[in-house]
């Protein structure tokens, strides 16, 4: 009989202090702001895991695993989210981005959309008739063809001067790699058929040396540029053009870029820093700022003393970019063999080399990540000389230097990447087949452009990017065609680009994800989804993992999360799929009152054992009384 009594007492104990602790341990863990789950969550950590669900709390996440082990994190102020099968990634890097450019289509011409000059025409007439008290005309989006083959036999800047004779006129093209300008521009830049092409830079001229308004590459630009009367755009008008590229960016799933600025701008710098302090910012901002070839080394201090205002946060500057090289179109970007079309010709770099190897080497001691743009196959080897005799100088270190573009990259050159730790910046949306690069360069280089898994199979971590605006940045466009090599919407496959350098889903997607974090130094904050980093999430309408390739870039994107808030929310998820507040059906809580019950539950438990524990204290002392 005490034997059972004590048994009985013990299963009462036992029970109790289980279902207290039970209840402990989940009020113990903090109440989570967001849960997703019930989805398809790839992580991209080193294992590759696929987890059910996440929690989130104050901007951090806080678990990571299956539908069962998020619960205790679920309080009466959770915001839950039932995926219901969705796909979720880690918020997309986009390594190469010049957002701010957002602001050329704000507030300049665009003449992107036509296809004649009687539509130029029109568009300029118009343009500054609504705007008559302008002191100069900017656009954007003008077709080298289309004005260097005017059927009225006019040199491009001739063509212009009918229109905006008195007021200097410079359009840019959608690669800012060339000019479009009137006389007016280039009478204030002063250059005329006495001037010298800067280096790396070209006026194209006539048969009398007169330029004919046609100007290729930056140090050509910033000539003509820098001698317009007023800045490119104003504080207010850069913060403008900001918020619309995060509203944009949000609904591409975009949660970090890498800015690479085009020319020296204080104003530009400005905006970030305001928008950072009015708390306005829904990306993470790395800068690089613009290297001048001209000024070699004297320009670091003041790359220094603006790292120093801006750092930590999310706008940072801890880049420099320099540009080594041209572009195919304009003969300018630097190669080991001659153009096809323009025989001993192979483009030069853009710095004096000396000078080149002595800047990057001192950016590289004062702790910068030098960011190089380089196209043609002896640009990238000559980037890659500069980045080893820095090594050589200042001793090897974690510089994660970048070069970006790489559309000619020689095979011996991979292995350099690799050893020097330099990371090739990659945009996917270039890799299908071009003409114009096979009138340039021939069929066989260009038939072998892109390198791609050459990077991965080496082990060195490509990062993927647009180059906006030159191209749309939608990562799941870039996405596919670094899957399938073709240009969107084909599907022949004897026009996969160079078919041995595509990779898989899960290679691109490293990419866009971990190796873009990794290549800004945010690999222990962001770019997969594990405990303890940034919430910054993306929720897709498919699991890419099971769609045709050819889908990928239809795929939606239903949420983004930066830091745990959400930044984007498409219209049909926001009906259906996202649950208001609290718990789901089905779903089971551990409220506050059960919570707060804990104490008393364990403590009952402990009374009971006491009670049991002083009764068989007595009724032994009775027995031996009796005996």
């Amino acid at each position: 009989m005490r034997k059972s009594f004590i048994l009985l007492l013990l299963c009462c104990f036992l029970s109790s202090v289980t279902t207290g602790w039970e209840a402990f341990a989940a009020s113990s863990k903090e109440n989570a702001d967001l849960i997703l789950k019930n989805g398809v969550i790839y992580t991209v950590d080193n294992k590759r895991t696929q987890a059910e669900a996440v929690a989130v709390k104050d901007g951090v996440i806080v678990y990571v695993g299956n539908d069962e082990g998020v619960t205790p994190y679920q309080g009466s102020n959770t915001k839950i989210v039932n995926l219901k099968g969705k796909m979720v990634l880690p918020g997309f890097i986009d390594n190469h981005n010049h957002s701010y450019l957002m602001s050329e289509s704000l507030f300049w011409l665009d003449l992107s959309s036509y296809s004649t000059l009687e539509e130029y025409k029109k568009a300029i007439t118009d343009y500054l008739k609504e705007h008559p008290d302008v002191k100069q005309l900017r656009g954007i989006g003008w077709n080298t063809a289309l004005v260097t083959s005017n059927s009225n036999g006019l040199q491009p800047k001739e063509w212009l001067d009918e229109i905006v004779p008195d007021i200097p006129a410079v359009f840019i093209t959608s690669a800012h790699h060339s000019l479009w300008v009137n006389s007016k521009a280039l009478e204030n830049a002063k250059v005329d058929k006495n001037s010298k092409d800067p280096a790396g830079g070209v006026f194209e001229r006539d048969p009398n040396n007169e330029p004919t308004g046609i100007v290729h590459e930056f140090s050509a630009q910033n000539l003509v540029i820098n001698a317009l009367p007023l800045p490119d755009f104003t504080v207010e008008e850069y913060k403008e053009a900001l918020l619309a590229f995060q509203e944009t960016a949000a609904q591409r799933g975009v949660t970090s870029v890498l800015v690479p600025v085009h020319y020296p701008t204080d104003t530009l710098i400005d905006a970030f820093g305001e928008l950072e302090k009015e708390n306005l910012l829904t990306l993470r901002y790395e800068v690089a700022l613009w290297a001048d070839p001209y000024k070699g080394t004297d320009q670091i201090q003041s790359f220094v003393e603006k790292r120093e205002e801006h750092k930590g946060g999310l706008f940072q500057i801890n880049s420099v970019k320099i540009f080594m090289d041209g572009v195919f179109a304009a003969g300018t970007a630097y190669l080991h063999d001659s153009y096809t079309h323009m025989p001993n010709h192979h483009g030069h770099p853009v710095w004096d080399q000396d000078v080149f190897k002595k800047t990057v080497a001192a950016l590289d001691k004062e702790g910068f990540r030098v960011h190089i743009h380089a196209i043609g196959d002896a640009g990238v080897t000559a980037s890659l000389d500069g980045f080893e005799e820095a090594a050589e100088q200042n001793g090897k270190r974690d510089s994660r230097h970048e070069i970006t573009h790489l559309h000619l990259v020689k095979e011996e050159d991979v292995a350099r990447f690799k050893n020097l730790g330099v990371i090739p910046v990659v945009q996917p949306f270039w890799f299908a087949k071009n003409e114009s690069y096979a009138k340039a360069i021939g069929e066989e280089r260009a038939n072998h452009v892109f390198r791609m898994k050459s990077y991965f199979d080496a082990g060195i971590p490509v990062a993927s990017a647009s180059d906006f605006p030159v191209n749309d940045f939608w990562p799941l466009k870039g996405v596919q065609m670094g899957v399938t090599r073709l240009a969107l919407g084909e599907n022949d496959p004897n026009k996969v680009l160079w078919p041995e350098e595509r990779v898989s889903l899960d290679q691109m997607i490293t990419s866009y994800t971990m190796n873009g974090a990794y290549a800004n130094f945010r690999e222990e904050e962001t770019g997969s989804i594990e405990e303890g980093k940034k919430a910054d999430l993306v929720v897709l309408e498919k699991n890419l993992f099971e769609i045709p390739e050819s889908e990928i870039s239809e795929t939606n994107i239903l949420m983004t999360i930066f830091e745990g808030k959400e930044v984007f929310l498409h219209p049909s998820f926001k009906e259906a799929k996202v649950l208001s507040e609290n718990t789901t059906n089905n779903e089971e809580e551990v409220s506050p009152e059960k919570a707060s019950n804990t104490p008393i539950l364990v403590i009952s438990g402990f009374v009971l054992i006491v009670i049991a524990g002083a009764f068989l204290v007595i009724r032994h002392r009775s027995k031996v009384k009796q005996g």
